[in-house]
């Protein structure tokens, strides 16, 4: 009997190392988006925002992320940027860094780090979402400083701002620049999620683009300069079940890529949509005599995720990435046909040694700081730098 037990346990355990050889091949050539959500959250009580926070906060724990990389809204050198409006906490570094907050100053209309003068006259405006504002990376690791740091000649006025889509941003371009002179307009698109809006509500969003858009704010400048605002204290009970989940979630990306062989992915755009946004945007930008437009073509997690499988040829064959292939055609051929300049910016990332860098612990975050850097970078080399040689 014993040696019937001992036999079974050898083959079950020799059984379940051949799985682990089999699912470590796979995703040596084959990668994708890691199974979290069936794995781990849907395991998981509580919210998606807390089974994220504990996600983000296990991957944190050996990370060595320092709350002083960054410029302090309470120190002088912050202070004498001199930016006019209020201080605002965005309570999102709990499920981005895990480390810290991002605190910084609104302008006069509620944009963010941006002097009231640039409103008058910019070399550059940035119109974008989250990505273009920058959120949870406080100054200098946000994408306008880093832009800066490359071409301290030129002005960039920011308009981004999180969750906003494409027709709001066009209001927002409309709108808010109506007596800012400026050259140039760099208009970023996130693949990740900026496809989804509806033309209809463009009136609605231009006669309700208040301060900060409807963000909360709060003045935090008369506080003591010595307490750190940003330092995120979160808890979480990591067992050792967890870390299987997370380890499980993750050996399983790349077979789980494979079985979307014969998954249908849905449209993501809706080409008549945009086309009446950028057609507008033409008209407006015309009017002004903008010298160049450009559209900036940011590449999701969701598409880097799979970097591993161009080594063998898959990566193009891949439903999903055929799927954000269309979208980019999409946004690539309407931006074109309305005298934008497209700036595909899925080489910069996707050609790294891991792609995945750029992420919050290879999460599906907002960049990191290297990420920024390295957006900064193309944005320069793509568009600034050709702009500035005469």
């Amino acid at each position: 009997m014993k040696k019937t037990i001992l036999i079974n346990l050898i083959f079950f355990f020799s059984f379940l190392f051949l799985i682990v050889i089999f699912l470590k091949l796979i995703n040596a050539f084959v990668s994708g988006p890691p199974r979290y959500y069936e794995v781990v959250y849907n395991l998981e009580k509580g919210t998606i925002r807390e089974k994220k926070e504990k996600l983000v906060f296990y991957k944190s724990q050996s990370n060595k992320i320092k709350t002083n990389d960054f410029i302090k809204f309470n120190s002088i050198n912050y202070k004498n940027l001199n930016f006019s409006g209020p201080t605002k906490i965005e309570n999102c570094g709990s499920f981005e860094s895990g480390k810290y907050e991002l605190i910084y100053t609104l302008d006069k209309n509620g944009f963010r780090e941006n002097n009231d003068e640039l409103y008058s006259k910019s070399d550059y405006v940035l119109i974008g979402d989250s990505f273009t504002m920058s959120v949870c990376e406080n100054k200098p690791n946000d994408l306008k400083s880093q832009i800066q740091i490359l071409d301290k000649n030129k002005t960039f006025l920011n308009l981004g701002v999180g969750a906003d889509n494409y027709v709001r941003q066009l209001a927002t371009l409309t709108e808010v620049t109506k007596n800012t002179e400026f050259q140039y307009l760099i208009w970023f698109f996130y693949e990740g999620n900026d496809y989804n809006d509806d033309f209809a509500k463009y009136e609605f969003y231009k006669n309700n683009l208040t301060p900060n858009h409807n963000q909360k704010k709060k003045n935090i400048d008369q506080r003591n300069d010595n307490f750190d605002y940003y330092a995120i204290n979160n808890k979480f009970k990591i067992s050792n079940l967890y870390k299987l989940k997370v380890w499980l979630a993750e050996e399983l990306n790349g077979l789980s890529s494979i079985l979307k062989i014969f998954k249908k992915y849905e449209t993501l755009i809706n080409e008549e949509e945009y086309e009446k946004v950028l057609n507008l945007a033409k008209i407006y930008l015309d009017k002004k005599k903008i010298k160049k437009y450009y559209i900036y073509y940011i590449p999701s997690w969701q598409r880097l995720t799979n970097y591993k499988s161009k080594k063998i040829g898959y990566y193009s064959k891949n439903p999903q990435i055929k799927q954000l292939d269309e979208l980019k055609y999409s946004v690539k051929k309407i931006s074109e046909k309305y005298g934008f300049e497209f700036v595909d910016g899925e080489n910069k990332f996707i050609n790294l040694k891991n792609p995945l860098e750029v992420f919050h612990y290879e999460l599906n975050t907002h960049f990191n700081p290297l990420g920024y850097k390295l957006f900064a970078e193309d944005v320069y080399e793509n568009i600034i730098k050709n702009n500035s040689i005469k």
